[in-house]
């Protein structure tokens, strides 16, 4: 056991520098910052709740939507990479297991993500705190409610998003493990994650109250295949309106994520075993 996890520290440090160096890895963390403290051009304008729920909204969108982007290519990338430049034997023909590999790739990545999420959760987090200053100032001179702001309910969504990304290197991993080429797992991948995102509606509409026991256990059951990405989606409760969230929403959702994070891990191991290399 204590060889497994040197090993898989060893990939997963390896994986981590490549993957930091990577100029996409660069381009996509200043894009996503540029992205967040353009919401500052809003300060002029008094939305009082709403301003911030907007800033925070405009934030949160920009870091999954990148966040996404990277995690779909960039797992793809460094996995295909070991593939073709047959890097991969010669890592299998020494005493590394495929579940090494393919765990080492997945949290070199996962801790590529967590810079990428925290250092835009943090400049969030100073747009926000600053505003709320200036607003909540504002509103007691207007004799008017003064906004919220959260900076442990940052953090909670902050870890949250990390999660929800995780699970999204996890689904491209095991699409990886079966795919033969680059772009066909990012495609997939890519759709994938755009299917997670709107589960929620096609169960609204698909789900009736006058269906079939056999129609509804169906339908649960095939929704279950893909995580519903979107009840990640509390961001913006957590950050401007902590007491309306429950208080084991947050642990549903986080133990929700890791199951289909190891589900996903487990499965992609498994593909990974059969794949010719």
């Amino acid at each position: 056991m204590k060889a497994f996890m040197q090993r898989t520290t060893w990939i997963t440090w390896v994986t981590f520098l490549e993957a930091i160096r990577q100029r996409f890895f660069a381009f996509l963390i200043v894009l996503g910052g540029a992205m967040v403290l353009s919401s500052v051009a809003f300060r002029f304008m008094d939305f009082g709740h709403g301003e911030l729920k907007f800033v925070a909204d405009f934030g949160f969108g920009g870091m999954f939507l990148f966040g996404s982007v990277l995690g779909v290519v960039m797992t793809a990338q460094l996995f295909f990479s070991e593939i073709d430049n047959r890097t991969a034997l010669t890592l299998l023909a020494k005493p590394v297991s495929r579940a090494e590999f393919l765990l080492g790739k997945f949290f070199g990545t996962w801790l590529v993500l967590a810079i990428f999420v925290f250092v835009l959760s943090g400049l969030l987090g100073a747009v926000l705190w600053s505003r709320s200053i200036e607003l909540n100032e504002l509103a007691e001179k207007m004799g008017r409610l003064a906004p919220e702001f959260s900076p442990g309910g940052l953090v909670a969504f902050a870890l949250l998003q990390w999660l929800r990304l995780g699970v999204v290197i996890a689904i491209v991993l095991t699409i990886a493990s079966g795919a033969r080429t680059f772009l066909y797992a990012v495609v997939v991948g890519a759709l994938a994650v755009v299917a997670g995102q709107l589960q929620w509606i096609a169960q609204d509409v698909l789900l009736k109250p006058e269906g079939s026991v056999w129609y509804r256990g169906v339908l649960w059951v095939t929704s279950r295949l893909l995580p519903n990405l979107e009840q990640f989606n509390i961001g913006d409760a957590l950050v401007l309106d902590p007491t309306s969230v429950p208080a084991n929403a947050v642990v549903q959702v986080a133990i929700s994520g890791l199951i289909y994070m190891v589900a996903f891990l487990m499965l992609g191991t498994a593909l990974f075993r059969r794949r010719e290399i």
